[in-house]
């Protein structure tokens, strides 16, 4: 058995997902940040979201023999939402850290958050990103509709230091198809931000696709139902405003001579008008019976294989949404 039996103080949760070797330099550099200068017990939590890389699949049973070192193997491939709340699940700490495994943010900026634990959560800010061009577009535009439709004050990080309160409360909230930042934001609204460094990935092509990033962004659009609702009625009245408009402007044109017979304007103007209402109508409404039935039909977020470092007690195999599952 390589955890202890106490809960941790910390407890470190790492999605992985076709790392490589460099994961093993990850988890070295935790292990002497938490063993070095913050001087607290803890646990590293490496989530496989079913990767297919040989070289991660042979490296996971090695790293799970280290000290403190749990391996949590799910069923297939959930996302890194999904592979974050797996992790989330797993963890036993009072306070609980998120981190990549592309060495993008350091490990030993992790004593920069600790020292705001007073706080509910405390995320890492980057001045200078290291992405590509197209994968800083889409950060640039996740952080302004975390702002605007969440109400973040501050960008976030893949770097995190959670309360354990929150912890639970998100996997209270937790549904199929979770957006971390929305379940954060319903649970507090203490976070604060602190400035780190940021590097080049370790890994030369991005494991976070453009499919990945779209999904993420409908999870954080439906998974907001007041805003999209608040969508639909701000559609509804632009729609009405340029109706309105659209009458007065056919009358001119008539009287003008510039349009003989306003008819077929008219009727052009209800068709555009009821049809893109309707369209609007239909597939919010088609989205969200999709995600009720989700819910309602207790699709889980993630399915747990296996955790390598500890005895197997019977249960690996369950899906778990709840805190302290172990």
């Amino acid at each position: 058995m390589t955890l202890s039996p106490q809960p941790p103080d910390y407890s470190i949760v790492v999605p992985v997902y076709d790392s490589g070797p460099r994961l093993r330099e990850l988890v070295d550099r935790l292990t002497r940040v938490f063993v070095d200068s913050v001087g607290a017990s803890y646990e590293i939590i490496l989530v496989d979201d079913g990767s297919t890389n040989p070289v991660t699949r042979s490296l996971l049973p090695q790293l799970a023999e280290l000290p403190n070192v749990l391996v949590v193997r799910l069923t297939k491939n959930f996302g890194k939402a999904g592979a974050v709340m797996g992790g989330l699940s797993q963890s036993r700490g009072q306070w609980i850290v998120t981190i990549d495994d592309d060495l993008q943010q350091l490990p030993e900026d992790i004593p920069k958050l600790i020292a705001l634990r007073a706080h509910d959560m405390v995320t890492a800010r980057h001045r200078k990103r290291k992405h590509s061009w197209s994968r800083e577009l889409t950060s640039r535009i996740k952080q302004r509709f975390d702002s605007t439709v969440l109400g973040y004050t501050v960008p976030l990080s893949a770097l995190k230091l959670i309360n354990r309160r929150v912890v639970d409360g998100m996997l209270a909230r937790a549904a199929d198809q979770p957006f971390i930042p929305a379940l954060i934001i319903e649970v507090t609204s203490d976070i604060v931000a602190v400035e780190t460094s940021h590097h080049k990935s370790a890994y030369p092509a991005s494991r976070y696709t453009f499919r990945a990033r779209w999904r993420q962004f409908n999870n954080l659009l439906y998974g907001n139902s007041g805003f999209m609702m608040r969508v639909a009625a701000w559609s509804g009245m632009v729609l009405i405003l340029l109706a309105l408009a659209a009458v007065p402007a056919l009358l001119v044109a008539h009287l003008a001579g510039a349009v003989g017979d306003i008819t077929t304007g008219f009727i052009f103007v209800a068709i555009f008008l009821v049809g893109g209402a309707n369209l609007v109508a239909i597939g919010i409404s088609g989205e969200y019976l999709v995600r009720i039935l989700g819910v309602s039909s207790k699709r889980p977020a993630f399915v747990i294989r296996e955790r390598l470092g500890e005895p197997d007690d019977g249960t690996s195999g369950e899906a778990s949404n709840s805190p302290n599952s172990r």
